[in-house]
């Protein structure tokens, strides 16, 4: 064991896909606050399967450390959701003692454990499945990052006999490839038992923790750490056969709740159509019963007031046994169950919630918090194709001095363009919050590729990591059809923005590093929400909204007054694409040249107030 653990480490390599698309490990998740600790030690059986929520571990059971529960890291988990430790702390920052070198990151503690009426002949086993970061496959398809091999991953044991937490279980770094062709699985199941009687107290407490090393190979914004370790389905309980995998009745969900739009994960409310509904939705099902068990499906959609608008019923289907073969619920109605609602149209921000139940039918479900699902479809004011994690970090490097990267949106009303909401990861000395950028848009071309510049910033911008941060735009940019929203990055260095590998949109991410746009081959979302409307700022300071500025005529044909905002003003004139069409001091424009057609006035006073509002030209 000591020679095992002994050679588990590692350096955190990066994973350079084809081109200059790079990824890297996801530095920063929402935690949510840290669990606070239950008074009263817990009995058995102690289980978790970490399916019924995210965030800090359920206080009910662990005593906090760093670890987050989450349903992104680990594909095709035992049951949906999984613990992940890594090397960031319960803050989802970067620990203190983080360095290139090995260092203890995540510390995952039970609560104590009653086993005080309990002896070794009571055949008391903990068991887990565990699997090692950075997915399995073509490497465009990755998920999370691999610990390397002096990285590693530890389960101790807690005796109050000697106040000493006693090392039961290591695991070197390795990848998910590797375990593959050792096993033919990439979800590993661990059983030990306890059985040392100095164990059999009421202060027995188990808990997991890794060690990392950070990858820094000089280039700013990609020194950072992942060296992820997943682990699912922790129990512990007595009458165990320590040799055998359990057969647990269990019919449940394997991976969360989807979209029921085609493409998105949310819309703007007033852009959301019928014709954006998904045909069908991907439920994925388990059955960790040695045989078939007969299962129902269900879905219903509930509206914010608790008004069921629609349901489902998918019957009863034979749910197939997943061992040995990893099979899943293949019946249609289960596993690919049509959309046949769609949502009510409208300009008022919505939100639904869509709740998806599995029940076995017969004997009853041993484990009901996997049992459900739900999905929060929300019509507010943004576009998003990510679910708001990030597994990974995203960035491009080239030898040219300026980097471009766009992601199309399409709308189905003209509309807007007021803020941007993007996610940048955490790096070691926060290097990329140093690098310079120019929020853009683009309209895109008629074959799908971004074409002409309708806005780009005047002032540069920086990152600002850890969680979304709002960008408003210096000015309202009116947009329709297909646009391209994204920015231009000042330096080649790597501006590392979160990547969400669990939904594809990669054929609606483009790059430039030199003269022709790519399309990128990396399957996942960036953390890139385009928001539309004044909403969209309220709250923000600095912003450039719409604010009270009165324009007479109003239509006019060839000259109109500012009113309301002082004297000597510089104002700007954009068409419905936003370009600038003319320009100029004053608080008289003349505006005989413009074709007939909507417009918007942006003026700017001495003082710095920015003001919008829109004209119409009329010959």
């Amino acid at each position: 064991m000591a020679r095992l653990c002994g050679m588990a480490v590692a350096m955190l390599a990066a994973v350079a896909m084809q081109a200059q698309e790079v990824l890297l490990p996801a530095s920063w998740q929402p935690r949510g606050p840290a669990a606070k600790t239950a008074a009263t030690a817990v009995t058995l059986p102690f289980f978790d399967d970490f399916s019924d929520y995210c965030g800090a571990p359920a206080a009910d059971r662990w005593d906090g450390g760093g670890a987050q529960v989450n349903t992104g890291f680990g594909q095709k988990a035992p049951t949906v959701g999984m613990l992940t430790l890594d090397a960031y702390d319960a803050d989802g920052r970067l620990y203190r003692q983080a360095s290139t070198s090995l260092f203890p990151a995540d510390t995952a503690m039970s609560l104590p454990l009653r086993l005080d009426s309990l002896t070794a002949d009571d055949s008391v086993v903990m068991s887990f499945y565990y699997l090692p970061g950075g997915g399995s496959g073509n490497l465009w398809e990755r998920v999370g990052d691999t610990p390397d091999d002096s990285d590693s991953l530890f389960l101790e044991f807690y005796a109050a006999a000697d106040s000493q937490w006693h090392t039961v279980w290591c695991r070197g770094g390795i990848s998910e490839d590797s375990l593959l062709a050792q096993t033919g699985r990439s979800w590993q199941y661990v059983a030990v038992a306890i059985s040392d009687s100095a164990y059999f107290d009421s202060a027995f407490r188990f808990r997991f923790r890794n060690y990392c090393s950070l990858m820094d190979n000089g280039k700013p914004g990609m020194a950072g750490g992942g060296d992820q370790w997943n682990i699912d389905y922790v129990v512990v309980d007595r009458g165990r056969v320590l040799s055998e995998v359990p057969d647990f009745r269990d019919v449940a969900f394997v991976e969360p709740a989807p979209s029921m739009l085609a493409h998105y994960q949310a819309m703007p409310a007033r852009q959301y159509r019928a014709s954006e509904m998904a045909g069908s939705i991907k439920m994925t099902i388990t059955n960790l019963y040695s045989s078939a068990l007969a299962s129902q499906y269900k879905y219903a959609v509930v509206d914010d007031a608790g008004d069921t608008l629609y349901r489902y019923d998918g019957g009863y289907e034979n749910a197939p046994v997943f061992l040995p073969g990893g099979t899943y619920q293949t019946a249609a109605a289960h596993a690919a169950p049509t959309v046949g609602y769609t949502f009510e149209t409208g300009d008022t921000p919505r939100e639904y919630t869509i709740v998806h139940t599995v029940r076995e039918g017969v004997g009853g479900d041993a484990r009901q918090q996997n049992d459900t699902v739900r999905y929060r479809q929300v019509f507010g004011n943004y576009y998003a194709y990510d679910d708001g994690s990030a597994e990974n970090g995203y960035g491009l490097t080239s030898t040219a001095s300026r980097i471009y990267l766009a992601c199309r949106y399409d709308l189905n009303v003209e509309d807007t363009l007021t803020a941007v909401d993007m996610m940048f990861n955490r790096t070691m000395g926060a290097q990329n919050e140093a690098i310079q950028f120019y929020l853009t848009v683009w309209q895109a071309n008629a074959d799908g590729t971004p074409g002409a510049v309708i806005y780009r910033d005047e002032e540069r911008r920086r990152p600002v990591a850890g969680g979304f941060a709002t960008y408003v735009l210096e000015h309202g940019v009116l947009a329709g059809g297909s646009i391209f929203v994204g920015f231009e990055q000042v330096g080649n260095y790597y501006i590392n923005i979160g990547f969400d590998r669990n939904n594809n949109s990669c054929e609606r991410i483009y790059y430039l590093t030199s003269t022709e746009w790519q399309q990128s081959i990396l399957s996942g979302s960036l953390l890139l929400r385009p928001r539309f409307g004044s909403a969209a700022t309220e709250g923000i300071g600095h912003q450039a909204v719409t604010k009270r500025m009165a324009v007479c005529p109003n239509p006019a044909t060839d000259r109109v007054q500012l009113a309301g905002i002082g004297e000597g003003c510089m104002w700007q004139i954009y068409d419905c694409r936003g370009s600038m069409c003319i320009n100029g001091r004053g608080n008289t424009i003349a505006v005989e040249t413009l074709p007939s057609g909507m417009y918007l006035v942006r003026a700017i006073t001495p003082d710095g107030d920015v003001f919008t509002t829109k004209i119409i030209v009329k010959h």
